[in-house]
């Protein structure tokens, strides 16, 4: 299987993406379409970037209200991480790197021994695995919003984050990843990232390394093998399991400086 240790991901639309050593600069397509958080990603053609190495794709669309992010991947490996470890999104109003202003969803589960063992994917199958993720995505019903400093402003059911929609989907070895925050604070809205239409912002994907069980048994000679380092911004390590024949994820931690579209916007052409 080819080692996943290339230096930097490939982008499809390399074309009005430029790569720096620490950030990806990218661009959010005005809302031009009804968007429907359903897990199925059909309404993201045309808005999205897709980062090859890895087969994580990033899309970005806003109006004069909301910003909506969605992540997906067909790679085993990263759904699990997320799944098990939690993900978190930070929107730096100032476009950087700050952790100004996050959403953790899901928010990972710790488990031990036995159920510890049970979801190490490597002891699995494929139809196992996919029973285990739709039990774990059905008992995440809670995100967490953070401040500055990680400091965890609330902790509420996804249906009671008013103006914060997310939906998180896995189907066909697809996982799907769909998130709606608002860009302004209201009454209506108490949690937002505080720009308008037309600013820039920072906007990062985190979750932390997973960490595997070792199988009852395994001695020295069966512990995993480092690979080759690499990524975005920090981005994505590689460690192979030995004998297993599989790519282990390091933190996955990937950086973007977003242009916000405005109305006035010309529209992105895709081939």
């Amino acid at each position: 299987m080819k080692k996943y240790s290339a230096i930097l991901f490939v982008l499809v639309f390399s074309f009005f993406v430029h790569i720096s050593c620490s950030m990806l600069e990218l661009e959010s397509t005005w809302k031009d379409r009804d968007i429907t958080l359903d897990g199925k990603g059909g309404d993201w053609l045309g808005a999205k970037y897709y980062f090859e190495g890895l087969s994580i794709s990033v899309g970005l669309i806003n109006d004069d209200q909301h910003l909506y992010v969605s992540m997906m991947t067909e790679n085993p490996m990263i759904r699990t991480q997320i799944m098990r470890q939690g993900l978190t999104v930070w929107l730096d109003p100032k476009g950087g790197k700050n952790k100004t202003f996050g959403i953790k969803y899901p928010l990972g589960r710790q488990d031990s021994g036995q159920e510890e063992e049970q979801f190490n994917p490597q002891m699995m199958d494929e139809i196992n695995r996919e029973e285990m993720m739709q039990k774990l995505q059905e008992s995440m019903t809670e995100l967490e919003v953070l401040g500055p400093d990680e400091e965890v402003l609330g902790i509420m059911n996804v249906e009671d984050a008013k103006g914060i929609d997310i939906k998180m989907r896995n189907a066909g070895g697809t996982f799907v990843y769909e998130l709606k925050v608002p860009l302004t604070s209201s009454d209506e809205y108490p949690y937002a990232i505080g720009v308008k239409a037309g600013d820039v912002i920072g906007v990062g994907f985190l979750s932390p390394k997973l960490q595997m069980q070792r199988p009852r048994g395994m001695r020295g000679g069966g512990m995993p093998e480092m690979g080759g380092r690499g990524g975005m911004g920090g981005g994505m390590g590689g460690m192979r399991a030995g004998g297993m024949g599989r790519q282990m994820p390091q933190q996955l931690k990937i950086w973007a400086k977003v242009q916000l579209a405005s109305a006035s916007t010309p529209a992105l052409s895709f081939f």
